[in-house]
């Protein structure tokens, strides 16, 4: 039990370090050296491991699919595509009351930092029909923006994942699609059991021009979404191409062209991959996760245990998405498995570590719209913890069926 105490230790430092809001990155690479010195990992290995992991073809992949997942976020922002998708789902969606919902989920569609309080004006000026509480509109916002993020593979937890277990992206996209469908009805139900109907509004627009402003609004995500699971291109080339296709097609200056590339190549993403991938290296070569392998079953009650604890701790703690991958995955492969793991294990752990990142005070999408609504968090909390615990115990009964049953 030696090896694990050590592992739970480095853990232990590396939630200290974010809890003091240390740069995730710098907190994973010095876990890394942490991981090293603990166990006595030689110089000249740890170097060669480090420059190994840093210029292998998997890293270098990663960090082009991250910066152009950013550039497309940051070119619809800036675009006005966001809003022009609203404007025409105001008058196609026959429910109004799917307004208070569809746009945080649209615009959840294309992961951004604090993307919340994009859809957060709209849940604004439609909460004022139904005169929502701010812990109402909080929670409509919050929530909606979040269903995608157990299954959407445009998301740096998704992709985090497939590159640590070494599995395509569509297999987890596959896998863990029920838990989106789950989290989206969740909300739906609390939504209409607590918001009474109301007559829908009317634009000038014809039906046909709205629908064409919502098609328009988001074809980069839709083309980018076919060719990766209906062609079966690489995310990486379909971000290229779309990305190219925005360049010819999109109508914008010179300046404003490069502003937008240039604030979408972001050094602190750049180097949080870095570090993730690096610290996976170094817990493989450094034999810290052969301890797991020697003091846990694959497949005992204490291995379940870890799938939790581990991802729903950091998740909790932290409020950071990537860490509940960057952090945990790497540690937890020994019991997942790694180019042909147990799925059902990693449904577990992830599904468990996102539960945390949902109830995480320190999540900034949660503490943005907190702010932005001037809601109680304790209100919110009210609303948010029952379907946070359904979809934790439906992953939960999966596990019993699959695996300990």
């Amino acid at each position: 039990m030696g090896d694990l105490l050590r592992i739970i230790l480095i853990i232990l430092v590396l939630l200290f370090l974010i809890k003091k809001k240390w740069d995730l990155g710098l907190v994973l690479f010095l876990g890394s050296l942490l991981t090293a010195i603990t166990f006595h990992l030689d110089f000249k290995v740890l170097a060669q491991n480090m420059l190994g992991a840093l210029t292998s073809g998997e890293t270098l992949s990663l960090i082009g699919v991250v910066i152009l997942v950013l550039y497309l976020g940051n070119l619809l922002q800036i675009r006005g595509n966001f809003k022009t998708m609203v404007d025409a789902l105001k008058s196609l969606i026959p429910e109004p009351r799917l307004i208070l919902a569809l746009p945080s989920a649209f615009i959840g569609l294309l992961p951004m930092l604090g993307g919340a309080l994009i859809s957060a004006p709209i849940v604004e000026e439609a909460g004022l029909r139904w005169k929502l509480s701010p812990a109402w509109k909080t929670f409509l916002n919050y929530w909606f923006r979040h269903i995608w993020e157990y299954s959407w593979p445009l998301y740096v937890n998704v992709i985090l994942a497939s590159v640590i277990l070494q599995i395509p992206i569509k297999r987890i996209a596959l896998i863990q699609s029920p838990f989106t469908i789950l989290a989206a009805s969740l909300g739906l139900v609390i939504l209409f059991k607590n918001v009474p109907y109301l007559p829908g509004e009317k634009s000038g627009k014809s039906f046909l021009k709205n629908l064409f402003n919502l098609f328009f609004s988001i074809w980069p995500i839709l083309l980018t979404i076919i060719l990766i699971l209906t062609l079966k291109f690489s995310m990486l080339f379909s971000l290229v191409v779309v990305a190219l296709l925005t360049q010819i097609f999109f109508r914008m200056g010179i300046r404003e062209r490069l502003k937008i590339i240039w604030i979408s190549i972001s050094i602190k993403t750049v180097f949080l991959v870095v570090s993730v991938m690096v610290f996976k290296r170094i817990l493989e070569v450094s034999g810290a996760l052969n301890s797991l392998t020697r003091d846990f079953e694959p497949e005992g009650i204490a291995a379940y245990m870890l799938l939790f604890l581990i991802p729903f701790f950091v998740g909790l703690l932290t409020g950071v998405n990537h860490a509940i991958i960057g952090i945990s995955f790497p540690v937890l492969l020994p019991i997942l498995g790694s180019g042909n793991p147990d799925m059902v294990l990693v449904m577990f752990a992830y599904v468990s570590g996102f539960v945390g990142i949902l109830l995480s005070p320190a999540h900034l999408c949660l503490f943005l719209t907190l702010d932005y609504f001037k809601a109680d968090l304790r209100d919110v909390y009210k609303i948010l913890i029952w379907p946070s615990a359904v979809i934790f115990v439906a992953a939960f009964l999966v596990l019993l069926f699959f695996r300990i049953f």
